[in-house]
């Protein structure tokens, strides 16, 4: 296979990471590229360390484009333009704070040529740290464990995974709309999951996704409880387009308080943690007992009696971790 891939970038303030992550994608066994980054009004020095890296490929420089946002639109609105500009015929995102390995557009692409699919799904590695987690997707063997592991939010990236770029033209296919920077991945993999005719899995960790210290407990705010609603209203919506509404009701509703307990651990401000306590009455209701981990059951019981210093001893006990 030599179809032209785009590799899509999105740039927003990630000078001590871009030049690892520039490197990375020049330096690929693949020679069928085109790069597209695409800066999302930065203030730092990402766009002048992105263009000295750049410089020293002048094999890639003629395959490369730098675009600009007029203004700051954030995540989705970025990689959204990043992907309506690729020619190629297909699609790999990633993540300017994160790398790739040397051949994973290679591997990627013989992925695609043994099954003739729309969609494959590569492993990465989590770096937290000195920590690291090798997470790859071998169980993924039908559509129904797809969808499973898209709900619960185990295999929601769009980032390391190469996708045809014509489903992203497809009527059913939805981006997530600009200002939705948190669960943006979720969204656009749900859409994308249906419409693939045939998917297949490179079981490699080939994608480095950097998590950097503090941001597992970063402060949630009320724009993530937003981009929280907004994917399930999208998500509820797929589901009921699809007709498999019932068939994933429990499942859905214990991603919804899980989703809703994750925020309120990781939100540091007691007036949000407040005004979004009761929110998805419905699954809340459906389920009083539903089976959550540990520590969201823990955050589900502190919420529900409104106990709001012992949260803010849970918080800082999770912190010490």
């Amino acid at each position: 296979m030599n179809a032209l891939v785009s590799i899509c970038v999105p740039v927003y303030n990630v000078a001590p990471y871009i030049e690892r992550c520039v490197q990375s994608l020049m330096q690929q066994t693949y020679d069928n590229l085109e790069y597209i980054f695409v800066d999302d009004c930065s203030t730092d020095q990402s766009v002048s360390l992105l263009q000295a890296v750049i410089a020293a490929y002048p094999q890639r420089q003629p395959h490369v484009r730098i675009l600009h946002n007029d203004r700051n639109h954030g995540l989705a609105y970025t990689r959204r333009v990043s992907i309506e500009a690729a020619k190629g015929e297909f699609i790999l995102c990633v993540d300017s704070d994160d790398y790739i390995d040397p051949n994973t557009v290679e591997r990627l692409c013989q992925g695609v040529q043994t099954a003739d699919c729309d969609i494959v799904f590569g492993g990465y590695v989590k770096q937290c740290g000195q920590q690291q987690e090798l997470v790859t997707f071998s169980h993924l063997t039908q559509y129904d464990s797809l969808l499973t592991a898209l709900l619960e939010d185990n295999i929601c990236n769009i980032w390391g995974n190469l996708i045809r770029r014509s489903l992203f033209d497809l009527p059913l296919v939805h981006f997530a709309p600009e200002g939705q920077d948190y669960m943006e991945d979720r969204t656009v993999m749900l859409y994308l999951s249906h419409v693939a005719r045939q998917y297949n899995v490179v079981d490699e960790p080939l994608y480095h996704y950097i998590q950097h210290d503090g941001s597992v407990s970063a402060g949630k705010t009320d724009k993530h409880f937003r981009c929280l609603i907004r994917y399930w209203e999208l998500a509820d919506a797929y589901l009921a387009e699809i007709g498999l509404t019932d068939r994933y009701r429990v499942l859905t509703d214990r991603q919804k308080l899980t989703d809703k307990a994750h925020l309120l651990l990781f939100c540091t401000d007691v007036a949000v943690c407040r005004k979004y306590a009761g929110l998805f009455p419905e699954a809340e209701a459906n389920h009083p007992k539903l089976q959550l981990s540990r520590g969201k059951r823990l955050t589900r019981f502190l919420v529900r009696h409104q106990l709001w210093g012992l949260m803010r001893l849970y918080k800082h006990y999770i912190r010490q971790q």
